[in-house]
Protein backbone atom coordinates (compact mmCIF):
# COMPACT_ATOMS: atom_id res chain seq x y z
CA UNK A 1 0.00 0.00 0.00
CA UNK A 2 2.80 2.47 0.97
CA UNK A 3 4.75 1.45 -2.54
CA UNK A 4 1.22 2.48 -4.39
CA UNK A 5 0.79 5.69 -2.65
CA UNK A 6 4.52 6.41 -3.16
CA UNK A 7 4.25 5.51 -6.72
CA UNK A 8 1.08 8.00 -6.76
CA UNK A 9 2.95 10.74 -5.67
CA UNK A 10 6.26 10.19 -8.45
CA UNK A 11 3.67 10.20 -11.30
CA UNK A 12 1.90 13.38 -10.31
CA UNK A 13 5.56 14.92 -9.77
CA UNK A 14 6.19 14.03 -13.02
CA UNK A 15 3.44 15.50 -14.47
CA UNK A 16 3.46 18.37 -13.23
CA UNK A 17 6.92 19.06 -14.42
CA UNK A 18 5.70 18.03 -17.98
CA UNK A 19 3.16 20.41 -17.78
CA UNK A 20 3.68 24.10 -19.26
CA UNK A 21 3.61 26.90 -16.95
CA UNK A 22 3.79 29.95 -19.04
CA UNK A 23 0.71 31.51 -17.47
CA UNK A 24 2.38 32.07 -14.00
CA UNK A 25 6.24 31.90 -14.29
CA UNK A 26 6.87 32.21 -18.48
CA UNK A 27 10.95 31.28 -19.34
CA UNK A 28 13.14 33.96 -18.96
CA UNK A 29 13.60 34.08 -22.58
CA UNK A 30 10.19 33.79 -24.02
CA UNK A 31 7.87 36.86 -25.34
CA UNK A 32 4.75 36.78 -23.78
CA UNK A 33 1.67 37.24 -25.97
CA UNK A 34 0.11 40.42 -26.12
CA UNK A 35 -2.96 40.38 -23.80
CA UNK A 36 -6.44 41.61 -25.57
CA UNK A 37 -7.91 44.21 -23.71
CA UNK A 38 -11.45 44.89 -24.02
CA UNK A 39 -12.96 48.36 -24.23
CA UNK A 40 -15.42 48.86 -21.13
CA UNK A 41 -18.87 48.54 -22.01
CA UNK A 42 -20.65 52.13 -23.14
CA UNK A 43 -22.78 53.47 -20.42
CA UNK A 44 -24.95 56.42 -20.46
CA UNK A 45 -23.89 58.75 -17.99
CA UNK A 46 -26.32 62.14 -17.22
CA UNK A 47 -24.42 64.92 -15.85
CA UNK A 48 -26.62 67.27 -13.80
CA UNK A 49 -26.18 70.54 -13.05
CA UNK A 50 -25.07 72.02 -9.79
CA UNK A 51 -27.86 74.50 -7.84
CA UNK A 52 -25.24 77.78 -7.13
CA UNK A 53 -24.56 77.98 -3.46
CA UNK A 54 -26.78 80.23 -1.64
CA UNK A 55 -25.11 83.63 -0.16
CA UNK A 56 -27.87 83.62 2.54
CA UNK A 57 -26.97 82.70 5.85
CA UNK A 58 -30.43 83.29 7.12
CA UNK A 59 -33.61 83.44 4.72
CA UNK A 60 -34.21 82.91 0.96
CA UNK A 61 -32.15 84.92 -1.71
CA UNK A 62 -33.77 87.60 -3.62
CA UNK A 63 -33.75 89.27 -7.24
CA UNK A 64 -30.23 91.00 -7.05
CA UNK A 65 -31.90 93.80 -8.22
CA UNK A 66 -30.46 97.22 -7.37
CA UNK A 67 -33.25 99.28 -5.82
CA UNK A 68 -34.07 102.69 -4.43
CA UNK A 69 -34.55 103.61 -0.33
CA UNK A 70 -37.27 106.05 0.57
CA UNK A 71 -36.60 106.13 4.12
CA UNK A 72 -33.32 106.34 6.98
CA UNK A 73 -32.53 103.14 8.50
CA UNK A 74 -29.44 101.75 9.80
CA UNK A 75 -28.79 98.60 8.84
CA UNK A 76 -28.96 95.34 11.53
CA UNK A 77 -26.80 92.05 11.50
CA UNK A 78 -29.97 90.31 11.43
CA UNK A 79 -33.53 90.47 10.31
CA UNK A 80 -34.85 92.18 13.38
CA UNK A 81 -35.10 95.27 14.70
CA UNK A 82 -33.55 93.72 17.66
CA UNK A 83 -30.26 93.01 15.59
CA UNK A 84 -26.67 94.73 16.01
CA UNK A 85 -26.23 98.10 14.28
CA UNK A 86 -23.49 98.23 12.00
CA UNK A 87 -20.88 100.12 13.05
CA UNK A 88 -18.77 102.50 10.84
CA UNK A 89 -15.14 102.51 12.13
CA UNK A 90 -14.12 105.49 10.27
CA UNK A 91 -16.74 107.25 11.27
CA UNK A 92 -16.24 106.51 14.78
CA UNK A 93 -12.32 106.85 14.48
CA UNK A 94 -12.60 110.55 13.31
CA UNK A 95 -15.54 111.84 15.31
CA UNK A 96 -13.95 109.63 18.84
CA UNK A 97 -17.70 108.23 19.43
CA UNK A 98 -19.56 105.26 18.05
CA UNK A 99 -21.03 106.13 14.49
CA UNK A 100 -23.10 103.71 12.96
CA UNK A 101 -23.92 102.88 8.96
CA UNK A 102 -26.53 104.76 7.79
CA UNK A 103 -28.99 103.86 4.13
CA UNK A 104 -31.11 107.15 2.74
CA UNK A 105 -32.83 108.14 0.11
CA UNK A 106 -29.51 109.17 -1.52
CA UNK A 107 -28.57 105.21 -1.25
CA UNK A 108 -28.64 102.34 -4.03
CA UNK A 109 -28.86 99.16 -2.44
CA UNK A 110 -28.25 95.23 -4.13
CA UNK A 111 -31.38 93.30 -2.70
CA UNK A 112 -29.75 89.83 -1.65
CA UNK A 113 -31.56 87.74 0.86
CA UNK A 114 -35.18 88.20 2.32
CA UNK A 115 -36.99 87.06 5.69
CA UNK A 116 -40.36 87.42 6.36
CA UNK A 117 -40.68 91.14 6.19
CA UNK A 118 -37.14 91.55 6.21
CA UNK A 119 -33.99 91.98 3.29
CA UNK A 120 -30.38 91.77 3.39
CA UNK A 121 -29.18 94.27 1.44
CA UNK A 122 -25.80 95.64 -0.02
CA UNK A 123 -24.79 99.46 -0.68
CA UNK A 124 -24.19 99.78 -4.18
CA UNK A 125 -23.70 104.13 -3.81
CA UNK A 126 -22.05 105.95 -2.72
CA UNK A 127 -19.08 103.49 -4.17
CA UNK A 128 -17.22 103.51 -1.40
CA UNK A 129 -19.59 101.85 0.99
CA UNK A 130 -20.12 98.75 -1.12
CA UNK A 131 -18.89 97.20 1.75
CA UNK A 132 -21.61 98.00 4.10
CA UNK A 133 -24.09 94.43 3.89
CA UNK A 134 -26.89 94.15 6.01
CA UNK A 135 -30.70 93.88 7.16
CA UNK A 136 -33.23 96.62 6.76
CA UNK A 137 -37.62 96.53 6.32
CA UNK A 138 -38.32 95.64 3.13
CA UNK A 139 -40.92 98.54 2.64
CA UNK A 140 -38.24 100.93 2.79
CA UNK A 141 -37.12 99.69 -0.77
CA UNK A 142 -38.40 100.83 -4.00
CA UNK A 143 -38.14 99.47 -7.50
CA UNK A 144 -36.19 101.96 -9.77
CA UNK A 145 -37.89 103.29 -12.90
CA UNK A 146 -35.71 103.21 -15.95
CA UNK A 147 -36.46 104.70 -19.34
CA UNK A 148 -35.76 102.89 -22.66
CA UNK A 149 -32.65 104.42 -22.61
CA UNK A 150 -31.33 103.00 -19.42
CA UNK A 151 -31.47 106.21 -17.69
CA UNK A 152 -32.67 106.09 -14.24
CA UNK A 153 -36.26 108.00 -13.33
CA UNK A 154 -35.99 110.09 -10.13
CA UNK A 155 -39.08 110.63 -7.71
CA UNK A 156 -40.08 112.69 -5.13
CA UNK A 157 -38.74 110.04 -2.38
CA UNK A 158 -35.73 110.19 -3.84
CA UNK A 159 -34.77 113.30 -2.52
CA UNK A 160 -33.41 114.86 0.71
CA UNK A 161 -35.87 117.82 0.68
CA UNK A 162 -35.33 121.56 2.92
CA UNK A 163 -37.22 124.39 3.50
CA UNK A 164 -35.69 126.41 0.36
CA UNK A 165 -36.04 123.03 -2.11
CA UNK A 166 -39.51 121.49 -0.73
CA UNK A 167 -41.57 124.67 -2.11
CA UNK A 168 -40.38 123.31 -5.75
CA UNK A 169 -40.93 119.78 -5.21
CA UNK A 170 -42.63 118.76 -8.76
CA UNK A 171 -40.70 121.51 -10.64
CA UNK A 172 -37.01 120.52 -9.03
CA UNK A 173 -37.85 116.56 -9.53
CA UNK A 174 -39.36 117.57 -13.45
CA UNK A 175 -36.08 119.59 -13.99
CA UNK A 176 -33.81 116.79 -12.62
CA UNK A 177 -34.97 113.73 -14.64
CA UNK A 178 -34.26 116.69 -17.66
CA UNK A 179 -30.63 116.90 -16.34
CA UNK A 180 -30.07 113.25 -16.42
CA UNK A 181 -31.91 112.27 -19.96
CA UNK A 182 -30.00 114.94 -21.94
CA UNK A 183 -26.98 115.42 -20.37
CA UNK A 184 -23.92 113.40 -21.67
CA UNK A 185 -22.44 113.49 -17.93
CA UNK A 186 -25.53 113.16 -15.93
CA UNK A 187 -27.29 110.05 -15.99
CA UNK A 188 -25.75 109.11 -12.67
CA UNK A 189 -26.57 112.65 -10.68
CA UNK A 190 -26.74 113.37 -6.87
CA UNK A 191 -30.13 113.84 -5.55
CA UNK A 192 -29.00 114.69 -1.84
CA UNK A 193 -26.28 117.48 -3.50
CA UNK A 194 -29.62 119.64 -4.69
CA UNK A 195 -29.86 122.69 -3.08
CA UNK A 196 -30.48 126.24 -3.60
CA UNK A 197 -27.24 128.61 -4.70
CA UNK A 198 -26.96 131.45 -2.53
CA UNK A 199 -24.07 133.40 -4.72
CA UNK A 200 -26.91 133.14 -7.95
CA UNK A 201 -29.96 133.44 -6.24
CA UNK A 202 -31.88 136.46 -6.26
CA UNK A 203 -35.18 137.95 -4.83
CA UNK A 204 -38.09 135.99 -6.35
CA UNK A 205 -35.68 134.11 -8.84
CA UNK A 206 -34.51 130.98 -6.83
CA UNK A 207 -31.38 128.53 -8.59
CA UNK A 208 -30.95 125.81 -7.73
CA UNK A 209 -27.55 123.16 -8.68
CA UNK A 210 -27.44 119.38 -8.96
CA UNK A 211 -23.84 117.40 -8.67
CA UNK A 212 -23.39 114.99 -11.69
CA UNK A 213 -21.07 112.45 -11.60
CA UNK A 214 -19.98 111.27 -14.52
CA UNK A 215 -18.19 107.78 -15.38
CA UNK A 216 -14.72 109.45 -15.80
CA UNK A 217 -13.91 112.60 -14.52
CA UNK A 218 -14.59 114.68 -11.94
CA UNK A 219 -18.24 115.47 -10.77
CA UNK A 220 -19.45 119.10 -11.81
CA UNK A 221 -22.33 121.03 -10.66
CA UNK A 222 -25.60 121.90 -13.04
CA UNK A 223 -27.45 124.84 -12.54
CA UNK A 224 -31.39 125.56 -13.08
CA UNK A 225 -34.49 127.50 -12.49
CA UNK A 226 -37.67 125.72 -11.18
CA UNK A 227 -39.52 127.19 -14.22
CA UNK A 228 -36.86 125.40 -16.73
CA UNK A 229 -38.46 122.62 -17.28
CA UNK A 230 -38.92 122.63 -21.18
CA UNK A 231 -35.25 124.39 -21.19
CA UNK A 232 -32.66 121.92 -23.32
CA UNK A 233 -29.65 120.46 -20.51
CA UNK A 234 -27.55 118.71 -23.07
CA UNK A 235 -24.09 119.36 -22.68
CA UNK A 236 -21.98 122.54 -23.87
CA UNK A 237 -19.78 121.69 -26.88
CA UNK A 238 -16.54 122.47 -24.93
CA UNK A 239 -14.26 125.22 -26.77
CA UNK A 240 -11.29 123.68 -29.48
CA UNK A 241 -7.69 123.81 -27.89
CA UNK A 242 -6.58 126.31 -30.70
CA UNK A 243 -9.29 128.58 -29.93
CA UNK A 244 -8.94 128.62 -26.63
CA UNK A 245 -5.43 129.18 -26.90
CA UNK A 246 -6.24 132.50 -29.24
CA UNK A 247 -8.63 133.39 -26.66
CA UNK A 248 -6.13 132.66 -23.34
CA UNK A 249 -3.52 134.78 -25.04
CA UNK A 250 -6.02 137.76 -25.79
CA UNK A 251 -6.67 137.31 -21.44
CA UNK A 252 -2.39 137.82 -21.07
CA UNK A 253 -2.06 140.23 -23.45
CA UNK A 254 -5.35 142.84 -22.12
CA UNK A 255 -3.49 141.97 -18.35
CA UNK A 256 -0.40 143.16 -19.01
CA UNK A 257 1.57 146.16 -18.29
CA UNK A 258 2.92 145.84 -21.94
CA UNK A 259 0.65 144.20 -23.74
CA UNK A 260 3.41 143.93 -27.03
CA UNK A 261 5.89 142.68 -25.34
CA UNK A 262 3.74 139.55 -24.30
CA UNK A 263 5.81 136.10 -25.99
CA UNK A 264 3.04 133.69 -25.02
CA UNK A 265 3.66 129.91 -25.24
CA UNK A 266 1.00 127.95 -27.85
CA UNK A 267 2.81 124.27 -27.77
CA UNK A 268 5.38 123.27 -25.50
CA UNK A 269 4.17 124.67 -22.03
CA UNK A 270 0.20 124.34 -23.21
CA UNK A 271 -1.96 121.49 -20.75
CA UNK A 272 -5.54 121.51 -22.36
CA UNK A 273 -8.69 119.56 -20.28
CA UNK A 274 -12.06 119.05 -21.19
CA UNK A 275 -14.77 117.84 -18.88
CA UNK A 276 -18.41 116.07 -19.60
CA UNK A 277 -20.49 119.56 -18.76
CA UNK A 278 -18.51 121.71 -21.52
CA UNK A 279 -15.89 123.44 -19.00
CA UNK A 280 -12.64 123.78 -20.57
CA UNK A 281 -9.32 124.36 -18.65
CA UNK A 282 -6.32 126.07 -21.02
CA UNK A 283 -2.64 126.18 -18.64
CA UNK A 284 0.11 127.93 -20.33
CA UNK A 285 3.16 130.10 -19.84
CA UNK A 286 3.86 133.49 -21.67
CA UNK A 287 7.08 136.06 -20.87
CA UNK A 288 6.34 140.17 -20.89
CA UNK A 289 7.98 142.86 -19.71
CA UNK A 290 7.15 144.41 -16.57
CA UNK A 291 6.88 148.30 -15.17
CA UNK A 292 10.33 148.46 -14.83
CA UNK A 293 11.06 146.86 -18.88
CA UNK A 294 12.36 143.38 -17.07
CA UNK A 295 11.41 140.73 -19.04
CA UNK A 296 9.13 137.90 -16.41
CA UNK A 297 7.91 134.72 -17.07
CA UNK A 298 4.04 134.22 -16.08
CA UNK A 299 1.99 131.18 -15.87
CA UNK A 300 -1.47 131.83 -16.56
CA UNK A 301 -5.44 129.17 -16.42
CA UNK A 302 -7.91 130.29 -18.34
CA UNK A 303 -11.32 128.66 -17.48
CA UNK A 304 -13.83 128.17 -20.25
CA UNK A 305 -17.89 127.24 -20.07
CA UNK A 306 -18.76 126.39 -23.73
CA UNK A 307 -16.63 128.62 -26.14
CA UNK A 308 -17.12 131.73 -23.26
CA UNK A 309 -13.84 132.99 -20.88
CA UNK A 310 -15.05 133.01 -18.05
CA UNK A 311 -12.25 133.50 -15.51
CA UNK A 312 -8.21 133.45 -16.17
CA UNK A 313 -5.48 133.99 -13.45
CA UNK A 314 -2.19 134.97 -14.12
CA UNK A 315 0.56 134.11 -11.33
CA UNK A 316 4.60 134.97 -12.07
CA UNK A 317 6.61 131.40 -12.61
CA UNK A 318 8.55 130.50 -10.19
Amino acid sequence: MRKLAQAAVLLFLAAWIIMPHTKNNPPSNSISAPTAVMPPKATKTTIATPRPASTCSIGQPASSNVVAVIDEFAPRTAPSNEGHKIKNEKASSILGSIRYHQIDSSTTVKQLCTEGDWSEVQIVTPEWLTHVRGWVPTKILRGIERTSAGTRVYVETDFIWDDDTSKFMPQIVAVTNKIAQEHSGCSDLDTASVALSPSRSKPKDPVFFVTCNPSSGAPFNVWFRPSEAGKTFAAVTPISQSDAVLACERAAKAAATRPSTVDFSKFLDVAYSVRQDGRVALDSTFTAKNAFNVHVKYTIRCLFDGRTLIESSIVEAN
